[in-house]
């Protein structure tokens, strides 16, 4: 039989502080993402009577392939595989067949891949078990606990959560041991606003896995001054409750002022983490008109998107390709495909 699952990837439009060692010491902390119909993990699978699993993955943003067969989750090592392997003896240990994942995101971009890569194929491998009425909060628990716990990948929860609810923008919160999603109910008219003036580009591949840059970062914080970090976090936990409150309004113009700022307190906290090159296409993208743009991810490299509400968007993008730029087609998901599998 043949079993499909579908995750989408994020944006970070505005984030509080979502990892365990922020939490511990603001109490809690938020974010907001929007999730993208436009770049997506699927996973498409098939049993079959074989003593194996044929492992096929394709990236049709680098136009690249790979194989792999496992013959023994228990006897395979690849660091390259960790993810498929112990997602498998997660949730299906006795599948044998093939398993093949098709991406068009860019790898190491700093929007939430890994998780996609996860929780697709969590979707598609709970198929196989027969299980019903999984919920998209099961999932997103489930990547998280393979990630951060069984193979100790540092960062937060937003990308396990944004993968497996989708459903466009939405408003999380975190606290221990509790995670609370709130999708925010914008007008068809404001997520069309948004889709014609977000554009997202790829800068350049992150210098490094996600869970060691947030290692580095949680090391990193222990060692500055830790009244003026947590003040910071504090201040961006608060602009993410009035960005919430902008976007419900449907104020762009705030919306855009307050991205800005999420962006300048990042780079105060992060300020080692922003490579040179992504710092300076960023101010780039500002001095060709860009109202407001947010570096995605926890540094060092990835995607970049802005906000561009003139009329000449095609010359802006023209501009931004000629600085070695790559524009990624962005469109936002709707409320109504919130938590498929």
């Amino acid at each position: 039989m043949k079993f499909y699952g579908r995750s989408p990837v994020r944006i970070s439009l505005c984030n509080g502080g979502d990892t365990d060692y922020h939490i511990k010491d603001m109490g809690w902390s938020n974010l907001i993402n929007a999730t993208l119909s436009s770049g997506w993990y699927y996973s498409f699978l098939e049993e079959k009577k074989q003593d194996s699993i044929n492992f096929f993955y394709e990236n049709r943003f680098s136009k690249t392939k790979n194989f792999h067969k496992i013959y023994d989750l228990d006897k395979t090592d690849n660091k390259s595989i960790e993810l498929v392997r112990e997602t498998i003896r997660q949730v299906n240990q006795n599948f044998k067949g093939d398993i093949k994942i098709i991406t068009n995101v860019p790898e190491k971009s700093g929007l939430g891949g890994s998780s996609s890569f996860v929780v697709s194929l969590i979707k598609a491998l709970i198929k196989t078990t027969k299980q019903k009425n999984v919920t998209p909060e099961k999932i997103a628990r489930l990547g998280y606990f393979i990630e951060r716990e069984k193979l100790g990948i540092k960062g937060g929860y937003q990308d396990q959560w944004a993968a497996s609810f989708g459903g466009g923008v939405n408003y999380l919160e975190f606290k221990k041991d509790n995670v609370f999603l709130e999708p925010l109910w914008l007008s068809e008219r404001l997520m069309q606003k948004l889709e014609n003036n977000l554009v997202l580009f790829f800068i350049e591949p992150r210098k490094g896995d996600s869970g060691n840059i947030h290692k580095e970062l949680e090391e990193k914080l222990k060692k500055d001054n830790k009244k003026e970090s947590l003040n910071i976090m504090l201040q961006r936990r608060e602009n993410v409750l009035k960005t919430r409150e902008a976007l419900l309004r449907g104020n762009m113009k705030q919306f855009a002022l307050l991205l800005n700022y999420e962006q300048e307190s990042k780079e105060k906290l992060l300020s080692n983490f922003l490579t040179p090159k992504t710092q300076s296409l960023h101010y780039e993208a500002l001095s060709y008109g860009a109202s407001a743009g947010k570096i995605s991810g926890a540094g060092s490299g990835g995607c970049a998107f802005y906000i561009y509400e003139k009329n000449d968007k095609s010359n802006f993008i023209k501009k931004m390709s000629s600085l070695g730029c790559i524009n990624i087609p962005l469109r936002l998901e709707r409320l109504n495909k919130m938590g498929e599998i």
